[in-house]
């Protein structure tokens, strides 16, 4: 009968790596450079903005939100100057057209 050498909480373990690997340290928006040619990723953009990554992602792949330069294919940066033309465009300076979908059956137009 063999034995594993794995410890018997190995699950666990790897839960916990992939925890901390997933989740970056919050912004600090007093470091982020004034300057409008600098260029930050989307975690800085998504602080700035008050929004989730995952909402920028989405935002970026629907061909919404702030314009943005893809690096080597993957890597994504937006630059100051295009994220505050951005918020200032938009009315209120909150999120543009975007309306929460009802739920249930379309209602008739009154």
């Amino acid at each position: 009968m063999a034995t594993s050498s794995l410890p018997t909480d190995a699950g666990a373990s790897v839960d916990n790596a992939i925890h901390k690997a997933s989740h970056r340290k919050p912004v600090d928006l007093a470091t982020i450079p004034t300057v409008p040619f600098a260029w930050v990723d989307e975690h800085v953009y998504a602080a700035i903005r008050g929004t989730s990554v995952k909402t920028i992602q989405r935002e970026r792949q629907e061909g919404k939100g702030c314009r943005y330069k893809k690096i080597n294919g993957t890597t994504v940066r937006y630059k100051i100057a295009d994220i505050m033309a951005f918020l200032e465009a938009q009315p209120g300076g909150g999120p543009g057209e975007i309306q929460k979908a009802r739920r249930g059956r379309p209602r008739k137009a009154a």
